[in-house]
């Protein structure tokens, strides 16, 4: 009788372990897919990088589209949602509906602008980019959309629902970048520790 709960005792801890290193094996294989690395190199040449958010995000303001080009933008954008605010598209986020924007979007319609003036991108190449750019800033709420997209709840990995990632929904707007926030939203992008020299922008 005692070894038999012996032997169901180590079994049940080989279970516990291979369940464990299954869950590991779902994430990493999740965050290989998905979540690009810092410094990772772009199809449009740009590392990614937390310095470069403030460039994409000035380029909102500074760059002029054409109708044909603005069109173009549009059709790219709306079909990707807002990772902080998800039942908006990334073209215009939840803050633009009381005539702010913040960081998080407008870095992504600012690197969207410089890469169909400056790099002729088409509609699947913007959608490509930017949301590799988002999956870069916001990686925990993609690794939680895509456990919830498989039936499996975060939380056993770790993770909160995705709901949590939601920045502007949780009042995080104003939180760093890479503090799970928005970036602020005034002209200057909140990334801390403070911005470093930005990495590899081209000069066009």
């Amino acid at each position: 009788m005692r070894k038999t709960a012996v032997l169901l005792c180590v079994f049940g801890l080989l279970a516990a372990g291979f369940a464990v290193y299954g869950q590991e094996d779902v994430l990493a294989k999740l965050r290989a897919e998905l979540i690009p690395e810092a410094g990772k190199k772009t199809a449009y040449g740009i590392p990614l990088s937390l310095a470069n958010a403030q460039h994409f995000a000035d380029w909102y303001y500074t760059i002029r589209l054409t109708p044909e080009e603005e069109a173009l933008w549009e059709e790219a954008l709306l079909a990707i949602p807002a990772p902080c605010c998800d039942d908006n598209p990334v073209l215009r986020c939840c803050c633009q509906a009381h005539g702010r924007i913040c960081n998080l979007t407008r870095s992504a319609q600012g690197l969207a602008k410089w890469l169909i003036v400056h790099r002729g991108y088409g509609v699947e190449e913007v959608r490509h980019a930017v949301l590799e750019w988002l999956r870069f800033l916001v990686p925990n709420y993609y690794l939680a959309k895509a456990l919830e997209d498989l039936g499996l709840d975060p939380r056993e990995y770790g993770l909160e629902p995705h709901e949590a990632y939601e920045a502007c929904y949780q009042g995080r707007c104003e939180v760093a970048l890479d503090q799970g926030g928005c970036g602020g939203m005034g002209l200057e992008v909140k990334v801390s520790p403070p911005a470093v020299p930005p990495c590899c922008l081209p000069s066009g």
